[in-house]
C-alpha cells in the first residue's frame, strides 16, 4: 500500500515541467557541443524529454552513399521542428524555394540585430533590405562543433551529494530516485554522444556562374551574393546527426521510455519519501534546472557563431531600410542587377492593376536601359489614366527614384 506524505509531494510534477530547457541543453551539449562528459545528474522535465527523443527516432533522413544512419537533429526540440528557412528566388533565372533550411534562417535572424542604414524617401511601411557578401563557399562536408561553455560537474555533484545525504538520513526511497534520474539523464546524453553531427551541401558545377539571389521573410529581404557553392551552402545546406547502425534508433526508443519510466516512477514513489529526503530531491531539480537554462541560453549565440563564422567564414553584411516595398524592391534590382527586371518585380509587387504593371515596365526598362531619371516619366506612358491614377504611378514612380539615389549613393558598400 502507498502512504503519501504531504508537504513536497508536489516536487513529483518537476517531471511535466522544465522539459524545453532540458531538450535545448541536451542538443546544445551533446549534439551541436558533442561535449563527452555525461549528463548524469537528476533533470526535471523528463516526460518532455522523452517526447523529444520519440522524434527524434521518427526522424529519419537517408543520405544515399553514407554508411548508417542519418537522423535531423532540429527534431530533437519540438520548437525546432517546424522552424523553416524563408523562401529564396534567385535573381537571374527567377526559380524560386519555397523554404529552405536552417542555415538560412540564422543568416535572418543575425541581419535583423544588425545596425540599420535609413534610405531617405517617402515611408508607409518600411522594408529593409540586408546585402551578404558571401566569402569562399565551405566544403562539401564538414563536421562543426558550437563551443559551449557550461560547468556539467556542478550538477552532477549536486545530485550525487543530496543522493549519499538521503542515505545519511535513511531515505532509500529518495535516494534510489535521485539515482534513476542521474542514470535515465546519463544515458540519454551517451545515446546522443555516438552521433556525429554534419553538415552538408549540394556539389555544384566547377564554372558555374554565381548563384545570387534573395531571401525574403515578411518585410525582411535579404539579398546573397556569391558563388553557387556559397548562396547554395546557405538556401539548401542541411545538418543530420549520423550513426554508424540501425540501432542508434533503438537507443533513442530506450532513452524515450527510459525517460517516460523516470516520471512514472518519480510521480509515484517520491510522495513515499521523507520530508527531509524530498527537500534534497527538490534542490537536484532546481539546480539542474539553473544549469539547463544557463547552457539552453547559450544555445542561440553558439549556433549563430557556428553557421557564421564557422561554416560561412564570416561574410560581409550591410543593412538598408527602405520606407516602401517599391523602394526596396527598386533597390533589389539595383543591387542584383537580373536580366529580367520586370518579371523579378512582378514577384515582389504582385499587383496586376493597369498602373502597377505600367510601372513596372517603365521602371525595368529604365534599369535596363541605364535611365535612371525617373522623374516625369509617368506623364510620357499614362494617357490614358485618370488623375487619381496618374497621381499614384507618379508617387511609384518618385519611389523609384529614391531607391536609384540611395543605390547610387551606397553602392561602393556592395
Amino acid at each position: 500500500m502507498f502512504h503519501f506524505q504531504s508537504g513536497f509531494s508536489s516536487s513529483v510534477l518537476l517531471g511535466f515541467v522544465g522539459g524545453e530547457k532540458t531538450l535545448a541543453a541536451l542538443e546544445a551539449t551533446y549534439v551541436n557541443g558533442r561535449r563527452r562528459v555525461p549528463s548524469a545528474f537528476n533533470s526535471p522535465g523528463s516526460y518532455l524529454a522523452a517526447t523529444g527523443f520519440a522524434e527524434l527516432a521518427k526522424s529519419r533522413i537517408w543520405d544515399g552513399p553514407h554508411a548508417g544512419v542519418s537522423v535531423d537533429p532540429t527534431a530533437l526540440t519540438s520548437e525546432n521542428t517546424s522552424s523553416n528557412g524563408p523562401k529564396f528566388t534567385a535573381a537571374f533565372s527567377g526559380s524560386a524555394l519555397p523554404t529552405t533550411g536552417p542555415i538560412a534562417k540564422a543568416v535572418v535572424d543575425y541581419s535583423r540585430k544588425l545596425p540599420i542604414t535609413l534610405v531617405e524617401g517617402r515611408v508607409t511601411t518600411s522594408s529593409s533590405v540586408t546585402i551578404v557578401e558571401l566569402p569562399e563557399a565551405p566544403e562539401n562536408e564538414v563536421h562543426p562543433i558550437a563551443r559551449i561553455s557550461a560547468p556539467v560537474m556542478l550538477p552532477v555533484l549536486a545530485s550525487c551529494a543530496a543522493a549519499a545525504a538521503c542515505g545519511v538520513v535513511g531515505d532509500w526511497t529518495t535516494l534510489a530516485m535521485i539515482v534513476l534520474g542521474m542514470a535515465s539523464n546519463a544515458f540519454s546524453s551517451l545515446a546522443l554522444q555516438a552521433g556525429d553531427l554534419t553538415f552538408t551541401r549540394p556539389i555544384t558545377t566547377p564554372g558555374a556562374p554565381a548563384g545570387d539571389g534573395y531571401l525574403e521573410s515578411k518585410n525582411e529581404i535579404i539579398v546573397l551574393k556569391g558563388s553557387e557553392a556559397a548562396v547554395s551552402s546557405v538556401t539548401r545546406g542541411r545538418f543530420t546527426l549520423r550513426y554508424r547502425s540501425e540501432s542508434a534508433l533503438r537507443t533513442f526508443s530506450i532513452c524515450g521510455s527510459l525517460l517516460t519510466l523516470q516520471c512514472i516512477v518519480q510521480l509515484l514513489i517520491i510522495p513515499q519519501g521523507t520530508y527531509l529526503g524530498q527537500f534534497f530531491f527538490i534542490a537536484t531539480m532546481i539546480i539542474s534546472w539553473l544549469y539547463n537554462s544557463y547552457v539552453a541560453r547559450q544555445e542561440a549565440a553558439a549556433w549563430e557563431k557556428l553557421v557564421l563564422e564557422d561554416l560561412l567564414k564570416t561574410p560581409t553584411m550591410k543593412r538598408y531600410s527602405l520606407g516602401t516595398r517599391t523602394q526596396a524592391a527598386v533597390f533589389l534590382m539595383q543591387v542584383l542587377k537580373p536580366a529580367n527586371v520586370e518579371e523579378q518585380l512582378s514577384l515582389l509587387i504582385p499587383n496586376n492593376t493597369p498602373v502597377w504593371k505600367t510601372w513596372r515596365r517603365t521602371v525595368a526598362r529604365g534599369l535596363q536601359n541605364s535611365k535612371m531619371d525617373f522623374e516625369g516619366a509617368g506623364y510620357d506612358v499614362a494617357g490614358s489614366f485618370n488623375g487619381e491614377e496618374k497621381k499614384l504611378l507618379a508617387t511609384l514612380l518618385s519611389d523609384a527614384q529614391s531607391a536609384v539615389d540611395a543605390s547610387a549613393k551606397f553602392n561602393g558598400k556592395f
